[in-house]
């Protein structure tokens, strides 16, 4: 019995691991032989709990501050007025017809003569008319001899600036003839010019159809009918046509200026 006893003892050993089991035998009254398994402790369990979300909380940018800075005053500069000239008037051709006073000298030695004129003007351009006038003298011409003269003339008037300016400057040229009478009774010289002519006037329209003249005008002529034919003729103030000397005779070429003052209607 002994020997069993001892044998189940080493099979015993030889099945369980020595490191987990041991056998205990109990002898009470009779053989017990189990084996005691020593039960492993529970492995421990950790967990790894994720850590809690960090919330990250951006503060909103503060609000723009707003710098309202006032508009600066706005700089006012005076522009100067704009000078508009008014629209110029349209040109329209016209006719003209004047009266003047006249007075008048020839020759180097002649007493003033007077008269008057009649004349008509052509304003065909803006600044160009032409004139055709006749006019009359009187009075005592060259030594006092008693002298009187009719001049016929035909002149172009060029005017300085526009043609509805109420006060215009104009120059004037021309051609000429002229009749005369010197002397008197039994004594009479009656001399033919013909000559050119030049000068420098002013006109002032005190209305559209009215205006005021005013020239001055040099000539020069020259004679072209024969004299008398008396030998005390060139001796003669009284009977000569003023162009004729004791010592060097007559001579046919002649000058001498007038001033005309009138007044013309135009139409």
């Amino acid at each position: 019995m002994a020997r069993l006893v001892s044998m189940l003892v080493a099979v015993a050993t030889l099945t369980l691991p020595a490191a987990n089991a041991s056998a205990q035998i109990y002898v009470h009254g009779g053989i017990s032989v189990g084996a005691t398994f020593a039960v492993p402790a529970p492995p421990v369990v950790v967990y790894d709990y994720a850590p809690p979300p960090v919330y990250v909380v951006q503060q909103p940018a503060p609000p723009p501050v707003v710098v309202v800075r006032p508009a600066p005053a706005p700089v006012v500069r005076p522009m100067p007025a704009a000078v508009v000239a008014p629209p110029e008037e349209p040109f329209e051709s016209e006719f003209g017809i004047g009266t003047r006073v006249n007075a008048g000298i020839t020759g180097a030695e002649s007493a003033a003569m007077g008269g008057g004129g009649l004349f008509l003007r052509l304003h065909t351009f803006p600044n160009l008319q032409f004139e055709l006038a006749v006019d009359g003298f009187a009075g005592e011409g060259y030594g006092g001899a008693v002298r009187s003269e009719v001049p016929v003339e035909f002149s172009a008037l060029w005017f300085f600036g526009n043609h509805s300016q109420r006060f215009r400057l104009f120059l004037l040229g021309g051609i000429g003839a002229s009749w005369a009478q010197v002397g008197e009774g039994d004594r009479i010289d009656e001399p033919w010019y013909l000559g050119a002519l030049g000068g420098i006037g002013v006109e002032w329209r005190l209305i559209d159809w009215l205006a005021l003249e005013a020239d001055v005008r040099g000539f020069i002529r020259q004679r072209v009918n024969e004299r008398p034919d008396d030998p005390a003729y060139a001796t003669d103030p009284m009977w000569n046509d003023g162009n004729c000397d004791e010592e060097h005779g007559c001579t046919d070429l002649q000058g001498g200026g007038t001033f005309h003052l009138g007044a013309i209607l135009y139409f």
